[in-house]
Parts: C-alpha cells; sequence; structure tokens
C-alpha cells in the first residue's frame, strides 16, 4: 500500500493462520499483492484462497460503482434526506482501484429515510443479513451489500448529536436537492467518529483503518485543522484521534518515532484481536471502552430479567400441556401460574433445604458413630450377641420341632394299630 517492496519475512510463516486473520480483517484481497513477489514458499491452496479473494475485489468494484449511481437517483426521486460515503471516490483515492477496501454501498440517514430505503431494496430483491453493528445490511446475489443507518450506529451522545447536525448541515450534492455530500473536514470528523466508536466496541477492523489511511492521504493538505480540533474536543475524542493517526503513520506511512511504544503495541493488539487484548491500556484513553462494557452489562442484565419472566409466567400453550383442564378454563391461567410456582418450591424447598440440612447432615452423624472405634467395637459386639442368640433360639426350634414331627409320627403309628385290631 505504501509502493515500497514487500520485505522478506524474518521466520517462517504459518500461512493458513495468516489467511483467516486477514479474512477476518477483510484485507486478504490486498494481501495477493504482497504474496506476488516473495520467494518463499506458500501452499498452492493458500495462494488460491486469497486470488479468490482478489477476484472477489476486482468484480466489486465496477458493480458497486452502477449500483450506487442507481440508489442515488432513486433516493432523490424518493425525497430522501441523506448522505453517500461515496464509493466511486473511494476507489480513487487507492494506487490501484481492486484494493478499495469499501465492501458495499454506505448511505446515512434519519430514521424515516431508513425505512424508506429497506423498502426500495425489498422491492428490488435485496434481502436483509443480520448483523452486530447497529444499522442494516441487505444483500443481492451477486455479492452486492448496500448499509445504511441512522443516528443510533454511534453509542455516545455527542456523536448522535453529531451526526444529526452534520445531515440538516451539510450542503447537497451538485445536481440533487435531497442527497447530500460532505466536504473533507466533515468527512474526516465522521470516519474518526466511526473509528471510534467500533473501537470502543471492540469491532474495528483493518479495513477500515485502510479506507480511512487512503482518505486521509489524499486530503491531507485540504483539511482545516482548527475546525476538526475543536469539533474533536467537542466530541470527546481528541486524544483517541491523534493516537490513531501516529498508529496509521506507523504502519503504512513514513513511521511515528519511538515515544510510547507501549501504548501502540497495546491498539495493535486491540486492533487485531477486536477488542480481545489491550483493552486496559486503550481504556485509558478512550473511556468510550467502558461505557461500552456498562452498556452490555445493562443488556445482560435486562436479557436475564426478561428470561426469568418468561420462565415464571409462560404463554398459555406449553402451561395447557402441564394443566390440560386450562383448555376449558382459560381465564384460570394466573391461578394455574400459582399452583406451578408453588410445586417448583416445594421441589426447591425439598432438594436445597430439608435435604441439605436434615438428612446429609443425620447420614454425616450416623456415618461419624459409625467410625468411632469404641463405639464401632460395642456395636459389633451386640451384633455378634445378638447373632449367637438368634442362632441358639434357631437350633432349639429345630430341636423342638424335630421331638415333635417324632411324637406326631408315634401317635400315627398307634393309631394305624388300633384301626387295624378293630377291623379284625
Amino acid at each position: 500500500m505504501n509502493q515500497k517492496t514487500t520485505p522478506e519475512p524474518m521466520r517462517q510463516l504459518d500461512w493458513e493462520k495468516m489467511f483467516r486473520l486477514a479474512d477476518f480483517h477483510h484485507v486478504a484481497h490486498i494481501i495477493h499483492y504482497g504474496i506476488l513477489g516473495l520467494d518463499e514458499i506458500i501452499p498452492q491452496s493458500v495462494r488460491n484462497r486469497f486470488f479468490e479473494k482478489y477476484l472477489e475485489a476486482v468484480h466489486r468494484t465496477n458493480r458497486l460503482r452502477k449500483v450506487e449511481k442507481q440508489l442515488r437517483s432513486l433516493l432523490e426521486r424518493e425525497k430522501v434526506n441523506c448522505f453517500f460515503i461515496d464509493y466511486s471516490e473511494n476507489v480513487k483515492s487507492y494506487p490501484i482501484e481492486e484494493m478499495c477496501c469499501q465492501e458495499y454501498i454506505e448511505i446515512g440517514s434519519d430514521k424515516k429515510g431508513t425505512e424508506i430505503i429497506a423498502n426500495k431494496l425489498r422491492i428490488r430483491d435485496f434481502m436483509e443479513r443480520p448483523q452486530d453493528e447497529e444499522g442494516y445490511l441487505y444483500y443481492r446475489i451477486p455479492g452486492i451489500k448496500v448499509f445504511f443507518y441512522n443516528y443510533n450506529i454511534f453509542l455516545s451522545r455527542p456523536m448522535r448529536k453529531f451526526y444529526k447536525m452534520m445531515l440538516r448541515a451539510i450542503p447537497c450534492k451538485e445536481g440533487y436537492k435531497y442527497v447530500k455530500e460532505m466536504n473533507p473536514n466533515d468527512q474526516y470528523l465522521f470516519y474518526m467518529c466511526r473509528l471510534t466508536d467500533r473501537y470502543a466496541k471492540g469491532e474495528i477492523s483493518m479495513n477500515q483503518i485502510i479506507d480511512f489511511w487512503f482518505f486521509y492521504k489524499r486530503y491531507a493538505e485540504e483539511f482545516s485543522w482548527k475546525y476538526i480540533y475543536e469539533r474533536l474536543k467537542k466530541l470527546k475524542i481528541e486524544a483517541f484521534a491523534e493516537k490513531m493517526e501516529y498508529l496509521v503513520l506507523r504502519w503504512f506511512g513514513t513511521g511515528a518515532g519511538a515515544d510510547f511504544t507501549e501504548v501502540y503495541d497495546a491498539m495493535e493488539s486491540y486492533i487485531l484481536s477486536k477488542g480481545e487484548e489491550g483493552r486496559e491500556v486503550s481504556s485509558q484513553f478512550l473511556p468510550l471502552i467502558k461505557t461500552v462494557a456498562d452498556c452490555y452489562a445493562r443488556n445482560r442484565r435486562a436479557e436475564q430479567f426478561q428470561k426469568l419472566l418468561e420462565w415464571t409466567f409462560p404463554d398459555r400453550e406449553y402451561m395447557e400441556t402441564i394443566y390440560p383442564e386450562l383448555e376449558r378454563a382459560g381465564a384460570l391461567l394466573p391461578l394455574f401460574w400459582v399452583f406451578r410456582l408453588a410445586r417448583y418450591g416445594s421441589r426447591l424447598f425439598y432438594h436445597r433445604f430439608f435435604e441439605k440440612y436434615f438428612i446429609k447432615p443425620m447420614n454425616k452423624l450416623k456415618g461419624f458413630i459409625q467410625n468411632i472405634s469404641i463405639v464401632r467395637f460395642v456395636w459389633l459386639k451386640l451384633r455378634g450377641f445378638k447373632q449367637k442368640n438368634s442362632d441358639i433360639e434357631t437350633t432349639a426350634a429345630e430341636e423342638i420341632t424335630v421331638k415333635n414331627s417324632d411324637t406326631e409320627q408315634n401317635s400315627n403309628k398307634e393309631d394305624i394299630k388300633e384301626e387295624a385290631e378293630e377291623l379284625k
């Protein structure tokens, strides 16, 4: 990207991992240019995967140009107050058009405008793709993406306020009445707000930084720095903006000196891992990271509370599977909720309290007593004495039974003799 010869690696690289990391940050098509001149042995399968990403970028350039022009005319006709992050102009900033990292047409509007844009895209066979970022991403084969949003794209209140002000204040593009166009100063501020917001959320990628770098490189001489610094202070991101500029120069430019290397190393780790590493250092100069963490914690608590409510008061269909009587008496649903909670409460009481505080202590006490040597000895002796007595009683009972059987046999013989004499 800086038009210099690709340096030879100092050690053997894991090219599978290299591709995954490049694809994760949406810059695999750029890496393809870097490996063309390397003499290092790179698996052919990995080269092919990089080349496929390069082909996607080649085809994407012309497609997005055409669709952007069509969408601009469509939104002007629909009187949608909006602005475009001009893809056609961004492509010109790169030394080679196919290196452009912008993967979609990007449109900013208000809430009413986003609804109109969504409806018009659905009519034209675009389908919505779920994503974590605030905003709407629509996709159509073969590889055309449109990303649009309103002020909710930003988390902090100053940025949202800046977005609304900018949407009202920026002038219209030449030949249009509703489609706006940002000047380089406002575009710089918007880029920096986007980078700051995504950095704080741990969603920043290399392709966004590269887009900013080529924009910065192209318009740096036209910037009104006094105006930009004043705005950055109002947005409360001046410290982050300064460090981001130095980091970009360190990566792609002429370098930014050896000062604060720990900070920049932490920022590199934070960006490459998308917020997994280097968070503590980053949060020192960007308090918005802590705000994001607090928001996520609040959201998680809200989700947990919502799940608790759903479990405590399930819908009628589920309750009918447990209590068939509800099919005829739906009005008694609240009463059956109470029955269900009482049943679970009794089970919980038994398992958590009765079993824990009564049955288990009694078993432990019994085991403890049995393990005491003296008690165990006496217990075994008593048990053996009882066993002997029971054996003696059993033997005596058997002898008595035998005697009784013998007596019965003798009496039976005498009876037979008497009957024989009588017959005679």
